[in-house]
């Protein structure tokens, strides 16, 4: 078992084990908290998951009530965080609530975002089930819904009480979704730590992910959560800058999850915003095309499939501002996190990350085409 103390607004821990959910880590949480406890999840894990911690927290003398609802980001809205409401409401629940949010990212920013403003703030516990949420959204109190002009723009900065990360729930994740949390990995690793890129890049670390090993997956939640609570305690809610380094590859991976409507992945989208965004770097005089190709490669070698129907006309972007939406704009200019060298992230003016030229963007928007347009 490791944890990871975070220092925050409220502090927390995040506790990672193999079978961690067996235990009575969580009834222990509930028992000290003494609140009336709700789960929420999405409808793909009430049967294959939270019914099963439902009946774990009863047998240990924790009652639980269960909601859910529909899975998927288009589900991720203002509308499906009113029936949630809704239901807490109509069944009396008050401030002696606390919410469990069991899922992939969705859930951890949509039960954080109703725990942040339900009866002006309920304490909320993480259970993140995808590798993605595991090193991301579990981490770091961003909540918040999507809305038609683009991702997240709307929630709140709330912690929750303690995130627990049981990585046995990995061993049934679909492939697709297993890849997904690889790249967040592999993004924290660029902005923060070259010796961890060069052991991802490993040949024999990459069979050890594809084989789902326990303790190396353990071992990269770890060095990854590491990276992300470091940055986080220095710039908890986006006021000091630092903490805009979490968005290298976003700006250019949320425009194209808008434009694709949510139909691809995540993860498949920040990928493709890695490498556009380190093609900005190298076209701006910072990183070295050397540099690219090791981002292409390690991309490529752990089965991103880097398409998207994105830039098949790129004034889908320039034209509805797609990128002037993103939460770093100033004055509804873009702003992009880029990279000097592997594990060095790009400082301008003391700033993370710093407005690119027009010309540029749309170079960069052009290369994308070539090398990424879905047939």
């Amino acid at each position: 078992m490791k944890i990871i103390p975070v220092k925050a607004s409220t502090d927390y821990n995040i506790t990672i084990a193999n079978k961690l959910l067996s235990t009575n880590v969580l009834s222990d949480y509930c028992s000290h908290l003494k609140k009336r406890i709700v789960i929420i999840t999405d409808s793909n894990l009430v049967e294959s998951l939270a019914k099963k911690l439902q009946k774990i927290l009863l047998q240990q003398n924790t009652k639980a009530d269960l909601f859910s609802f529909p899975a998927g980001e288009i589900h991720k809205t203002r509308e499906t965080k009113q029936i949630l409401e809704d239901n807490l409401l109509s069944k009396n629940y008050g401030r002696d609530t606390c919410l469990i949010a069991i899922g992939g990212g969705v859930v951890t920013d949509m039960v954080g975002f109703v725990a942040a403003t339900y009866c002006r703030g309920i304490p909320v516990i993480y259970i993140p089930t995808s590798l993605l949420a595991m090193v991301d959204a579990g981490i770091g109190g961003k909540t918040g819904v999507n809305t038609p002009h683009g991702k997240n723009l709307i929630g709140t900065f709330t912690q929750p009480q303690v995130v627990l990360i049981d990585t046995d729930v990995l061993q049934t994740l679909p492939d697709h979704e297993w890849r997904n949390g690889i790249v967040e990995i592999i993004k924290h690793s660029l902005i923060a730590d070259a010796d961890f890129f060069c052991s991802l890049q490993d040949n024999n670390n990459i069979k050890k992910f594809n084989a789902r090993d326990a303790e190396f997956l353990e071992n990269i939640i770890y060095a990854s959560s590491l990276i992300k609570k470091n940055i986080v305690e220095q710039d908890e809610k986006e006021q000091v800058g630092i903490r805009q380094l979490l968005n290298f590859g976003h700006t250019i991976g949320h425009a194209i999850e808008t434009i694709e409507n949510y139909a691809i992945s995540h993860g498949e989208a920040v990928a493709i915003g890695i490498l556009v965004e380190s093609y900005l770097s190298v076209k701006s005089g910072f990183l070295s095309q050397s540099n690219l190709d090791k981002i292409y490669h390690i991309l490529s070698n752990y089965s991103l499939p880097l398409k998207t129907i994105a830039f098949e006309d790129k004034n889908k972007i320039l034209l509805q501002k797609l990128l002037s939406l993103d939460k770093k704009s100033i004055n509804n200019i873009p702003q992009f996190v880029l990279l000097d060298d592997i594990g060095k992230p790009h400082r301008h003016h003391g700033a993370y990350a710093m407005p690119v030229d027009a010309e540029q963007i749309t170079q960069a928007l052009d290369w994308a085409a070539e090398n990424f347009v879905r047939q």
